[in-house]
């Protein structure tokens, strides 16, 4: 078997299970469900998530539920320290899990801190939905062991990444680098890890079905990719922009590639935005402020900063001494160098979606309401992950046949 073809179908297969009842929570919630469906639904996800440490069928994979294991023992047993993490993403969690309804908002009384509000309200909600199902099981809410549903939510991409690695080696060195340059990420509360992950997991289950013949397979991944959107659009606003991402860098590199469009892709990933979509109908519907549009004309003041060399050289001096970016984009560089000529395709794909999502960080700092130089020092590091782990991935991703063949060789 040439492992550049090699796919574990069972991990994907198990992926989309875990996936699904992840993704029907959130569908209870936005449905004002019984409360006795919730718990069902999330007794079956954590019986589900339980079988991965216990089936035989993945006892090969014992390094993955020690990390996974201790992901959330450290979860459980370190208390949220963020900001963001306790103010915005657990206390909305906290709300759904006294209120019990996903469309209840927080009224601001024109106090001075309605912009607060605001942000709480109009964040996609589906970590916290499940983080409130449990909470609701236990019967008691805190600010540490609800953010562990965030392991079990990361879980389904990690399967998914690792499923197309034939070599333990390979997957270990991954999972190493993960959490190396992310892990506190994960047990934090925060939303950029998650996003991180499945941003990864869209991009490589997109460029599959562009090169998979055969049809049930690609159903399959069809449905793990409708389900990875839909989760990455309503864990954090980024998500929606990553899945746009994705969508034009697929056209672009169909259109060089195939000459045509591929419309079942197109129409799959619009029909997983319906979710987020809807949640914005509400947001707008109740005269919630969006972040970027509470303060002022957002063009206006990107088009002010571009102008202002002090700003330029911020932004400049940030990426610089982003060693983790970096330390990335001079791996990726080498491994393109290095296997270019094999994987065109792919490097072409991996590349624009670097470059776009890039482009819209940088943009995005420069629309930022807030002073450029205190947001660039809170969140410059952590909302570059998703493009940092995405170039590791796609390095080792690159270089696996070559060192299966030389493992064959060696043997």
């Amino acid at each position: 078997m040439i492992v550049n073809n090699y796919i574990n179908w069972n991990l994907i297969k198990y992926a989309s299970v875990l996936s699904f009842l992840i993704v029907f929570n959130y569908l209870l919630w936005s449905f004002n469900s019984w409360q006795i469906i919730k718990f069902i639904n999330f007794f079956l996800l954590l019986g589900t998530f339980i079988f991965f440490f216990i089936s035989k069928k993945f006892n090969d994979y014992w390094y993955l539920r020690i990390i996974i294991l201790l992901l959330l023992i450290i979860c459980l047993g370190t208390p949220t320290i963020s900001a963001d993490a306790r103010l915005l993403y657990l206390f909305s969690g906290k709300i759904l899990f006294y209120e019990s309804n996903l469309y209840l908002f927080l009224d601001n009384f024109n106090l001075p801190a309605d912009n607060f509000f605001d942000i709480v309200n109009s964040r996609p909600k589906l970590p916290a939905t499940l983080s409130a199902t449990f909470a609701q099981i236990v019967g008691y809410w805190n600010e540490i062991f609800p953010k562990s549903t965030n392991v079990i939510i990361i879980f389904p991409p990690i399967i998914f990444l690792i499923s197309f690695f034939k070599d333990k080696v390979l997957i270990m060195l991954w999972l190493f680098l993960m959490l190396f340059f992310s892990g506190k990420l994960f047990i934090m509360g925060m939303m950029d890890g998650i996003i991180a992950i499945y941003f990864i997991s869209s991009i490589l289950i997109t460029y599959k079905i562009s090169i998979t013949k055969v049809q049930s397979e690609k159903k399959l991944l069809y449905f793990v990719m409708f389900l990875f959107f839909t989760t990455l659009s309503l864990c954090k606003n980024e998500g929606t922009i990553m899945i746009l991402v994705i969508i034009l860098s697929s056209i672009f590199i169909n259109f060089i590639y195939e000459k045509k469009i591929n419309f079942n892709f197109l129409f799959i990933a619009l029909i997983s935005l319906i979710p987020i979509l809807y949640w914005k109908y509400i947001i707008i519907s109740n005269n919630i402020k969006f972040e970027y549009l509470q303060s002022g004309d957002t063009i206006g003041r990107i088009l002010e900063r571009l102008t202002k060399t002090e700003d330029l050289l911020v932004i400049l001096f940030f990426l610089a001494t982003n060693e983790k970016l970096v330390l990335s984009l001079i791996i990726f560089i080498f491994f393109v160098l290095r296997y270019f000529n094999k994987n065109k395709k792919l490097i072409f794909f991996v590349s624009t979606n670097f470059l776009l999502y890039f482009s819209v960080i940088i943009i995005g700092f420069f629309a930022t309401p807030r002073d450029l130089l205190a947001q660039l020092e809170a969140s410059s590091s952590r909302t570059f992950i998703p493009l940092v782990l995405m170039l590791i991935y796609f390095s080792i991703f690159l270089s696996k046949n070559d060192y299966f063949f030389k493992i064959n060789k060696s043997s």
